[in-house]
């Protein structure tokens, strides 16, 4: 009796493995080989399932996203920013980070501070914001007027929740 096993490669034909049974060890060397090239051949084709095809120009996700609401959705990380006391002259520039939390792209449509001269918006991101992705609304507040401070900035998009309003407090002192 004799087993051979055939692989065509380029039409042509490639003996991998030809045993003749003729007695008891010629079986079992038959059958560690059989074994062998069975989990090759496994391992072969279980590696090429998990190769992976990366389109020239689309995002890598490194995490799925299951959005929490239908259509658009803006989640700020935080409403409101307490400076405490800040020093006169000094830094009072804020970000407000977000995240589309919804299905679909969500947009800002306006930025609007609740006072010009006290609030400026120093950019926020305009483009289309996928489901998952995240943006930012940045802000100065102007620290070169004393005393207490209560300003907002209104957030006007696209999504379920159509407005948010941001909050800045605290107090700017004399250095």
């Amino acid at each position: 009796m004799c087993l051979k096993i055939y692989v065509k490669k380029n039409n042509k034909r490639l003996n991998l493995l030809r045993l003749q049974m003729s007695n008891d060890r010629n079986i079992n060397v038959m059958k560690k080989n059989l074994c062998f090239f069975v989990l090759a051949l496994i391992a072969t084709l279980s590696m090429n399932a998990q190769q992976t095809v990366n389109l020239v120009g689309a995002p890598e996700t490194k995490t799925l996203f299951t959005p929490s609401v239908e259509g658009p959705e803006v989640q700020f990380e935080r409403l409101v920013h307490d400076f405490g006391e800040i020093v006169e002259n000094t830094n009072g520039d804020v970000d407000f980070k977000f995240k589309n939390i919804g299905s679909e792209p969500l947009v800002l449509i306006t930025v609007q501070p609740s006072c010009g001269t006290c609030v400026s918006i120093r950019s926020w991101t305009r483009e289309p914001i996928m489901p998952g992705q995240e943006g930012v609304v940045a802000v100065r507040y102007n620290t070169h007027i004393l005393g207490p401070m209560g300003k907002t900035v209104t957030v006007s998009s696209n999504g379920k929740t159509e407005r948010v309003v941001l909050r800045l407090n605290g107090t700017v002192v004399a250095k």
